[in-house]
């Protein structure tokens, strides 16, 4: 390796910089052409001391090419990588080092990334280098961002140098902590001493001064002036006039001005180059020669060629007239193998319509798919438009390059394009492109309903096209509150994508319906049931085969065939998994958690909230779902604190985020956590948001998420019978009406301690005894009540009976292994052990006081005591009923 060159007057730069890589962190460096980064950069590489440096610096060329980046820094390594088989070959696509035997999924090809840096970072320090990143590809760019936001705890560190004349926009390629550096000018001794250590002919003293002000303390406007200079002599007259930034890029030219043709012709093509390396060009080639001497371009140690500063390749793509940049495209194009460069090449060195080209470009956006670079296939479909000489086909393309921009989350993109296809278009293709353009509307859609309208007129008698409008025309209908009309539409949509015979259509027709189906009773939803199982037998993973198997397995789950839902989900775990298909995985993960813990599985629960957690962080920068998930193992094998602390972040981001249904399942899980520690009022406040808010994102179904019995108990043992009996009646109607008999015995249990808050805590007990059986779908919900049973029996000072229900209540939830319950039983039971010496008249009075929810100097003045008096009291009651606090008093 070449020595670096000592950096003048960067000393307190380079300084921070280093403190913030000891920290761990990451370092942008930005600033204007030639101000001195890269050196920056090669410094601070030398100086890190990493085991493995990953290096990339990319051109303007590779700006439209999919993962060049990602293959300078990975190619190397890979092969010792560990990674999972899925995500290997995802990784293997992307980089041209396997053929793609089907689409890359983004989400597999992001999470190798993200493994493969793990994996090296275990094993030594990494260091992860990025120069003129404004120049790198946004497909590398999209997964490297993704990577740096799940690095922070992992020994990789980042460089990035950004070309910016103003704030940088790479900010997201660094884990945080980042330190942002704007690279300026530097001071003029420093100037000075540049001059005087790096030109070969001196300049006068006069001279240096002069190009020291001119220069503004950018070192590569310096050193350029100063070579020019130099070449006149190493001095100017006084009444002489410098060139000054302004003029660089004329000196640039007169830099170049010597080199020969051919020289010229060679730096064209590492121009347009995506990868230039010394085998594009012929052994002892002259251009390259000449170049090399000039100091034009530089040679690595591995072959790569690259321009000793980006400014020239800008200087020498300025120079080129329309002949010669074309003819460096052809060129290129005859030399390079990967068929997306390849056909880029071909249609830039061709500008006007050409047919063969055209599917050229067309093959190549297939590819760019398959990689999964759906925004490098939006340009590659742009491109092909362009070059398609018939204007049906033309507009075909276009409304590809939409889909593909689309895909890429490229929404201003595909809008325009789809307004393009509509106006040169006609017909059925006109039709799908508005159809597109409402979808992207998104929440906006009655402002864009006019489209549909539109849709129609074009949409003949197809009925693939129909059936879309028709679907589009449901989704309006349900979004304004108008269900029967949603629902008349999607009958129609029913039949129409029976008759073009599209199955993905008809599993979006039906998946549409699944909202409406478990609110129109079990009827409506046993017939939703067969239509999504016969429509998706025997078809290939898609999403929605696999949303359509999920709710079919959840729907097994609420009706109590837990066995079976555990078997379909755990099946399709396995396909999806196998396919590499990691959102669709994340989905299927949330529900097979969900029968776990039903099951009565709760390690394997555990396992798979906290997979799914890791991969839903992963996948989305929305916190919240992820923290949600982990508090769920928690709940199941974990800690009542750690849960309550993930549920605090995730109900904050989930405010953030504006997400109704996350909030809804955290404010719910919160409440659960109120009701192992015994805080009823926190539980049922928390347990009603739950309700409230599942309700107004449109879900009712009682068996959805166990919340309305716990809601129940928690009212009547916070002392609001009235708010509890409410509760309970509503939750019976939704029992009767959606067809959960599941659920009764949950019921069932809040029914019994409503009746004992009423007085009567045998009768409570005994009815309560009777509900029981030895077995349930729902083995935590059967240790549930045994466990309350246990409290009703104590509370009726009926300790054998008591211990006994307690004792069945501990020994199934240990055979679950549900451990936050099995603290919680524990605690119950050792209140069986202290002296059960009965109340008082006063003690009773102030028991029933706090029941009520009054305070201390509340119950004081209803009693007439003093504040004192009752604590006394409250000590001696704790004491007799074997209690630590008021909460444990409520029960």
């Amino acid at each position: 390796m070449a020595a670096i060159p000592p950096v003048l007057g960067r000393t307190q730069v380079i300084a921070r910089c280093q403190a913030a890589l000891a920290d761990g962190g990451g370092v942008l460096l930005h600033g204007p052409a030639g101000i001195g980064k890269s050196l920056l950069l090669d410094t601070l590489v030398a100086w890190s001391g990493a085991d493995l440096v990953l290096r990339t610096c990319p051109a303007a060329a590779d700006h439209d090419l999919p993962h060049v980046a990602l293959y300078d820094l990975f190619a190397k390594v890979l092969p010792a990588a560990g990674l999972p088989p899925h995500l290997r070959a995802a990784l293997d696509t992307a980089l041209l080092r396997a053929a793609p035997a089907h689409p890359v999924d983004p989400l597999a090809l992001r999470l190798a990334v993200v493994d493969l840096l793990r994996g090296l970072a275990e094993r030594q320090s990494v260091l992860l280098v990025v120069d003129d990143a404004q120049w790198l590809d946004k497909a590398s760019a999209d997964v490297l961002e993704f990577a740096a936001r799940r690095l922070a705890e992992h020994r990789v560190r980042v460089l990035v140098a950004e070309r910016a004349d103003g704030p940088p926009s790479v900010a997201g390629l660094s884990p945080s902590p980042l330190l942002e550096v704007e690279v300026t000018g530097i001071d003029a001794a420093s100037v000075a001493e540049l001059l005087r250590t790096r030109l070969v002919r001196p300049l006068s003293s006069a001279t240096v001064g002069r190009v020291v002000a001119a220069s503004g303390g950018n070192p590569f406007y310096a050193l350029e002036l100063g070579r020019a200079l130099a070449r006149h002599g190493g001095s100017i007259a006084v009444d002489e006039p410098l060139p000054v930034p302004g003029r660089l890029r004329e000196l640039v030219i007169d830099r170049l001005a010597p080199l020969p043709e051919s020289a010229w012709d060679v730096l064209r093509l590492v121009t347009v180059a995506v990868r230039p390396g010394l085998d594009l060009l012929p052994l002892g080639d002259p251009g390259l020669a000449a170049a090399r001497a000039a100091g034009v371009l530089v040679a690595d140690e591995d072959g790569t060629l690259r321009f000793s500063h980006p400014l020239l390749a800008e200087i020498i793509a300025a120079e080129a007239t329309a002949g010669e940049w074309t003819s460096a495209h052809a060129r290129m194009a005859s030399l390079v193998t990967d068929p997306i460069e390849r056909a880029r090449h071909r249609a830039l060195a061709t500008p006007r319509p050409d047919a063969p080209i055209a599917a050229e470009l067309v093959e190549a956006a297939r590819l760019a798919t398959t990689r999964g670079a759906p925004a490098t296939a939006a340009d590659l479909l742009r491109l092909a438009a362009h070059r398609t000489p018939a204007p049906g086909p033309r507009a075909e393309r276009l409304l590809g390059a939409a889909r593909a921009a689309a895909e890429a989350g490229l929404t201003a993109v595909a809008a325009d394009l789809c307004r393009a296809v509509a106006r040169i278009a006609a017909g059925a293709t006109r039709a799908w492109a508005r159809l597109l353009l409402f979808d992207l509307a998104g929440r906006d859609m009655v402002a864009f309903s006019g489209l549909l309208d539109e849709v129609a007129a074009d949409s003949g008698d197809d009925p693939a096209l129909r059936c879309a409008l028709l679907l589009r025309r449901a989704e309006l209908a349900a979004h304004i509150g108008r269900t029967a009309d949603a629902l008349a539409h999607l009958d129609h949509a029913d039949a129409l994508a029976a008759r073009a015979d599209d199955p993905t259509l008809v599993l979006r027709s039906l998946i549409m319906r699944i909202p409406f189906a478990a609110a129109s009773g079990p009827d409506t939803e046993t017939d939703l049931y067969r239509r999504l199982e016969r429509h998706c037998t025997g078809l290939p993973l898609s999403e929605p085969v696999v949303f359509a198997r999920v709710y079919l397995a959840v729907i097994s789950l609420r009706r109590g065939s837990t066995g079976h839902a555990v078997e379909m989900l755990e099946q399709l775990r396995h396909e999806t998994e196998a396919a590499g298909r990691i959102r669709d995985l994340i989905a299927v993960l949330y529900s097979l958690t969900s029968a776990y813990e039903r099951a009565g599985r709760c390690a394997d629960a555990r396992r798979s909230a906290l997979w799914g957690a890791r991969l839903r962080v992963d996948v989305d920068q929305h916190p919240g779902i992820g923290l949600t998930m982990r508090a769920v193992a928690e709940l199941n094998t974990g800690s009542l604190d750690e849960a309550s602390a993930l549920l605090t972040r995730a109900a904050a981001a989930d405010e953030q985020a504006r997400d109704g249904e996350w909030s809804a399942y955290a404010a719910g899980l919160a409440g659960r956590v109120a009701i192992l520690r015994g805080e009823h009022r926190a539980a049922a406040r928390l347990l009603s948001t739950c309700l409230w808010m599942l309700r107004d994102v449109g879900y009712t179904d009682p068996a959805m998420f166990l919340a309305d019995a716990d809601l129940v108990e928690s009212l009547a043992w916070a002392g609001q019978p009235d708010q509890a009996e409410a509760a309970l009646a509503d939750a019976w109607s939704k029992v009767e009406t959606q067809g959960r008999p599941v659920v009764a015995l949950g019921l069932h249990r809040a029914t019994a301690v409503l009746t004992a808050v009423a007085g009567d805590a045998r009768a409570a007990a005994d009815t309560l005894r009777a509900q029981l059986s030895t077995d349930h779908p729902y083995p935590l919900e059967l240790a549930r009540t045994w466990f309350t049973l246990g409290v009703l029996e104590r509370r009726a000072r009926r300790k054998a009976a008591a211990r006994e229900a307690l004792a069945e209540s501990l020994r199934r939830f240990t055979t679950a292994g549900c451990t936050p319950w099995m603290d919680r039983v524990a605690v119950e039971l050792s209140k069986l052990d202290t002296q059960d010496a009965p109340l008082t008249d006063l003690e009773n009075q102030i028991v029933s006081q706090l029941r009520e929810g009054a305070t201390n100097r509340q119950i004081a003045t209803a009693l007439h005591l003093s504040v004192k008096a009752v604590e006394a009291n409250l000590t001696r009651i704790y004491r007799k009923l074997g209690v630590r606090n008021r909460a444990d008093l409520s029960v």
